[in-house]
């Protein structure tokens, strides 16, 4: 095992359902005896910490022997508590909803009381890992000194809530899906969800103009197979309660700013590069082009790249080049 677990007993949820949790996490390089050199990546959709490390790789700026990153797995993505690893009586499709808000606050335990952090040097995250970032600056903001949210936004438009409703459709329209009490994988409707996300990770210029060449893939069926065999490697109760979160994120969801967006970009005092792809079909440009106006230290940086979503993900070198350059800005 390459991660470790921190315990949350009897968590509260923003819903109201207590239960025991737990946060798989791994850190890269060592945490200085002041600590003073935590840098945090969140973890985006059906993800665990391995992939996320691709938004670091090789950064000309983030140095391990000089910084301590932290990857902490959200919830139900596998290795934190999930639908597929909590007994009963919320295991399965009877496992509790779980927020941004959620996630974030308990990530705040395992720094706070584990580690005796007091401050982040940078949080960061691609996807629902800016999901959570934007919810880290919001909700602890003399914790946060600087913030990099990648093709991800505050708060989730009724657009992307309906494309990952569609997806949802496509998986639990399978017979074999049983309500989520299947005693195996529902593999008719995890094909289709991924044929259904296909479309969505990247842009219309990506496949009109054959740029997945340049990611290896011969054609268009290619990069299909491509994205089924990534869900393909998750439970499908897992990708459904993630896809929960994902269709729920709201800074502004809870009782501190009750539903004051403005208000709670407002809050957000961190020096933050927000990153949106030029050609992302999920969050746009608009969207984070408002969240900046209301954000007292933010600057816009959109990602110039045909790969649609996936340009933030660290596997297009348009995307990296861009994501290593916000990281030096930031704490170089």
């Amino acid at each position: 095992m390459d991660y470790h677990t921190f315990d949350i007993p009897a968590f509260q949820t923003a819903g109201g359902v207590t239960l025991d949790l737990q946060l798989a996490y791994r850190l890269y390089g060592e945490l200085s005896a002041a600590r003073d050199n935590a840098i945090l990546v969140l973890t985006s959709y059906a993800a665990q910490h391995e992939d996320a490390t691709a938004l670091f790789a090789a950064s000309p700026t983030l140095d391990l022997s000089r910084y301590c990153v932290i990857v902490i797995n959200m919830f139900c993505n596998g290795l934190s508590s999930s639908p597929s690893n909590t007994p009963g009586p919320h295991d399965g499709p009877r496992f509790p909803a779980i927020t941004v808000g959620d996630n974030v606050a308990c990530q705040h335990r395992l720094l706070a009381e584990h580690f005796g952090i007091t401050r982040l040097r940078l949080v960061m995250g691609f996807s629902m890992g800016a999901l959570q970032a934007f919810e880290w600056g919001s909700r602890y903001p003399d914790m946060v000194a600087a913030l990099l949210p990648i093709c991800g936004a505050a708060r989730v438009s009724p657009h992307n809530y309906l494309f990952l409703d569609g997806a949802k459709a496509a998986l639990m329209a399978d017979q074999a899906f049983a309500a989520g009490d299947y005693d195996v994988q529902p593999q008719t409707g995890l094909l289709a969800f991924g044929r259904v996300y296909a479309g969505w990770m990247f842009s219309q210029a990506f496949f009109r103009d054959a740029h997945y060449r340049a990611l290896g893939f011969a054609d268009v069926e290619a990069v299909v197979k491509f994205a089924q065999a990534y869900f393909m490697r998750r439970d499908a109760n897992d990708l459904l309660a993630m896809l929960r979160t994902w269709q729920h994120a709201d800074i502004s969801a809870n009782d501190r700013f009750a539903g004051d967006f403005v208000a709670a970009l407002r809050a957000i005092r961190a020096r933050a590069i927000v990153m949106p792809g030029e050609t992302d079909l999920y969050f746009t440009v608009a969207d984070s082009e408002f969240e900046v106006a209301h954000m007292p230290h933010a600057e816009l940086r959109a990602i110039r790249s045909p790969f649609g979503h996936v340009a933030g993900s660290g596997m297009d070198p348009i995307g990296k080049a861009a994501i290593d350059a916000a990281i030096n800005a930031l704490i170089g």
